[in-house]
């Protein structure tokens, strides 16, 4: 029997939430705001990027089962209803508010920020980048994860009444990791390295399978939950030697410096390391190497950076556009702490104070919306 300080570590949190995967999003976000502050050179801010993407993947697409297996239905209205209280407040505070001061004085091309606003950015920023906020490029991959959001609700209204949804969500994202990695390698042969990059780096239908690997996750935590995997996979799946393996397919991912292979099987390799984390994290058993884990996940300074990391995305570059002219001139050191402190502490305020609370209102209304479904309404009174 697991020992309970060493498996509560990475069990879910008082607050519903899985800590390892919060720890996750500090890490992706924390290496893309390293990155635009002034060491891209050696942060791998992109493989950030791609961490996001397994998340969210994961993360949709096991509430959605869950959902399913209590309730036995699937809303799009909630579902795009959760979706757009989530994003649109800071979204409006960061992006579009700016966005509309700054065109007192700055050029904006119109059309690209209405794409910004509808999640389509990323296509327009493949052919280049237009006049925009100094900054709001970020929600390229905003845009990437939000199409995905819309296919996969539509997706999913159909799956969920599939007898075997499962297996059938495991086809649709082994056919997505395959197809996209086949597209990837025709782009790369076919086309010139500097519009190739582009094209791969920004394109939806070439960057989808880090949302695939995480929800391959989610389908093998569904299995995990109904004790449908074998007791040896289980064991594979919670040995300290997957975030070995993790890490060390990471880091080859960033030391393989061939062109070919970076735009081509790296996003895959990192996808794969990032889905099977989540997966260490999930699969509770007992040992050293998983309490430290756990308890570095936990640790409130990681868990803050990752619940608020949607914020420190969407305002740690617009931030550090904004602080240019203040540090002109400064050494690096300085110059870097300074906008990656800025841009960290922004994106906590925004999270504390208008995210927080909208979380707190969506989750009051799903509930009143809910309850308004199941309640009986009140019968007449008999006339007798």
């Amino acid at each position: 029997m697991s020992a309970p300080s060493a498996t509560a570590s990475l069990a879910p949190a008082a607050h519903g939430r899985y800590e390892h995967i919060d720890a996750l999003r500090a890490l992706a976000v924390m290496l893309v705001v390293v990155a635009h502050a002034g060491l891209g050179h050696v942060v791998p801010g992109g493989s950030g990027v791609t961490i996001f993407f397994a998340i969210s993947g994961f993360i949709i697409t096991h509430v959605l089962l869950v959902e399913r297996e209590r309730t036995g239905h699937f809303r799009v209205s909630d579902f795009y209803l959760r979706r757009l209280l989530k994003l649109a407040p800071p979204f409006l505070l960061v992006m579009a508010l700016p966005t509309l001061v700054y065109s007192t004085w700055g050029p904006i091309d119109w059309g690209a920020f209405v794409s910004q606003v509808f999640f389509g950015f990323n296509w327009v920023y493949v052919q280049g980048l237009p006049q925009i906020l100094p900054g709001s490029v970020v929600v390229w991959s905003l845009a990437i994860e939000e199409q995905f959001y819309i296919v996969f609700a539509l997706v999913w209204l159909a799956a969920a009444r599939v007898r075997r949804r499962l297996a059938l969500l495991t086809v649709l994202a082994l056919a997505t990791v395959v197809g996209t990695l086949v597209l990837r390698l025709v782009i790369v042969a076919g086309t010139a390295p500097a519009l190739a990059h582009r094209r791969v780096y920004y394109g939806t239908d070439t960057r989808v399978d880090g949302i695939a690997y995480g929800i391959l996750a989610a389908v093998v935590f569904a299995h995990l939950r109904h004790d449908q995997v074998s007791p040896r996979a289980r064991a594979v799946i919670g040995s300290t030697w997957v975030p070995v393996v993790s890490a060390a397919l990471y880091l080859a991912s960033l030391t393989l410096r061939d062109p070919w292979f970076r735009e081509t099987f790296r996003y895959t390799v990192q996808g794969a390391a990032a889905a099977l984390v989540i997966l260490y994290g999930l699969e509770r058993q007992d040992g050293r190497f998983r309490h430290a884990l756990g308890t570095l996940a936990g640790a409130r300074p990681v868990q803050v950076v990752g619940l608020a990391s949607y914020s420190i995305y969407l305002v740690h570059r617009v931030a550090g556009h904004a602080l240019r002219p203040l540090i002109a001139g400064w050494p690096l050191v300085p110059a870097f702490l300074l906008t990656t402190a800025v841009g960290v502490a922004l994106g906590i305020a925004i999270w504390h104070l208008l995210e927080r609370p909208v979380e707190a209102y969506k989750t009051a209304l799903m509930d009143r919306r809910r309850l308004a479904r199941t309640s009986t309404p009140p019968q007449p009174a008999s006339a007798a």
